[in-house]
């Protein structure tokens, strides 16, 4: 075999995996070998010989071997890059090489195990998904005037005791759970607003507390809370309460509307109305959206490189503060790989609806999402969007946008995004 032509032959093994069986012809081995002697020569420091200068001869004598097998490694990676790139072979991973031959006076010879994307074939994809919003009624609205109207709240300690309404501090002596002694927190001391905190029961048996008491508090945390390690369980504290607050809210009038951006209370009950009708939107659309990506889950069984979940599980690692460098020490990542398998097949199925349906995210929507990021972190929209463009995360907004769009195609929403 004459030149430095690879020749490459491709086999499907699965779905996932393409073999190629790569031959390289002697010659360019050699060459690789040679450049590398040149180089090293001219940036070696050996005794006896000026500083770029050392003689090929005596390089080769003292480092054929390490120098040999760096020629070989880079012989083969480029030999793998120019046979997926002839055949159109897009790995998405390094791939692993098997039986090298690689005898004197002979060609080289591999097999180049690379990891691909499978073709995702469209099935059925489009689902007339109702939206159900939840009602906003004017109790609603009441609610969240008065939300508004504690937040703006100034708060004072009073000496008498604790009333339905009243913001106390209180501090753990002691835990018990089902009867067993637990574990403080690292902070013991804790803020609940009586008639509006988790459980109802825990309120309940702290009005009437008062500042410099302590308390035996007990009660049955309820079966739906948020905590499932706590739901349904029988608790008991032992508190010191070292504040009672009463809480006064400002006035509902004109006055305080305009002091927090509206023109009357009764626009900022109408603005408050429609940003909630928004919400109750976008909650109903995102329902709809997850019963979408379960249906085209169901109808699309694409199969996940390995290579592609193992990143993804290594990012999220990384952003757990996990330390990863190749070894996982005997670690059970199942639950990081199934959400890869889930999360990288919704986001094929989805990229693959959104090419054929020819979905595109325009600037006036990415602009809408950043000037949402830049209102929720305090910042201006011109600077947000600047960092963004700067560390490559505007991308990923673009990607947001896109997959927000193809899911309201997918369910059949025509209305405005929220």
């Amino acid at each position: 075999m004459k030149g430095n032509t690879v020749k490459a032959s491709v086999t499907t093994s699965s779905a996932t995996e393409r073999v190629l069986d790569i031959v390289v012809p002697r010659e360019r081995l050699d060459k690789i070998f040679q450049d590398k002697l040149k180089k090293y020569s001219k940036t070696m420091k050996i005794n006896g010989f000026r500083p770029g200068a050392v003689p090929k001869e005596v390089v080769a004598a003292r480092y054929k071997e390490p120098i040999a097998a760096e020629s070989l490694e880079t012989l083969v990676d480029d030999a793998v890059r120019e046979a997926c790139k002839e055949n159109n072979i897009e790995p998405v991973g390094p791939g692993r090489v098997e039986k090298l031959e690689n005898e004197p006076g002979k060609d080289i010879a591999f097999q180049a195990v690379m990891e691909v994307d499978p073709e995702v074939v469209l099935n059925d994809y489009k689902f007339n998904i109702e939206l159900k919003p939840n009602a906003v009624d004017e109790k609603t609205v009441d609610m969240r005037v008065d939300d508004i109207r504690t937040q703006l709240a100034d708060q004072a300690a009073v000496a008498r005791p604790a009333q339905t309404g009243d913001v106390l501090m209180a501090r753990y002596l002691r835990i018990e759970m089902e009867g067993e002694e637990q574990p403080l927190p690292q902070y013991p001391v804790f803020r609940i607003e009586l008639g509006k905190g988790s459980v109802a029961a825990l309120d309940e048996a702290l009005v009437g507390a008062k500042a410099g008491e302590t308390k035996d508090v007990s009660f049955t945390y309820p079966a739906d809370f948020a905590n499932p390690t706590m739901a349904g369980k029988k608790a008991a504290y032992n508190l010191t309460i070292e504040q009672v607050l009463e809480v006064k809210r400002p006035e509902l009038n004109d006055e305080f509307a305009k002091g927090i951006g509206y023109d009357t209370v009764a626009d900022m009950r109408a603005r408050l109305k429609e940003r909630l009708e928004e919400s109750a939107l976008r909650v109903a659309r995102e329902l709809a959206w997850n019963e979408a990506i379960d249906r085209l889950l169901v109808n699309h069984p694409v199969e996940v490189p390995k290579a592609r979940v193992q990143n993804y599980v290594n990012n999220r690692l990384q952003e757990q503060g996990h330390v990863h460098e190749g070894d996982d020490h005997g670690h059970d990542h199942s639950d990081l790989e199934a959400e890869a398998v889930s999360q990288i097949r919704r986001w094929r199925i989805l990229d693959a609806i959104a090419a054929k349906e020819n979905v595109k995210p325009d600037q006036e929507q990415v602009d809408e999402r950043i000037h949402e990021l830049a209102l929720r972190y305090g910042t201006d929209f011109e600077s947000l969007k600047a960092s963004l463009r700067k560390n490559g995360k505007i991308l990923e907004i673009r990607e947001e946008v896109k997959a927000e769009k193809t899911l309201d195609l997918v369910i059949g929403y025509k209305g405005k995004a929220a």
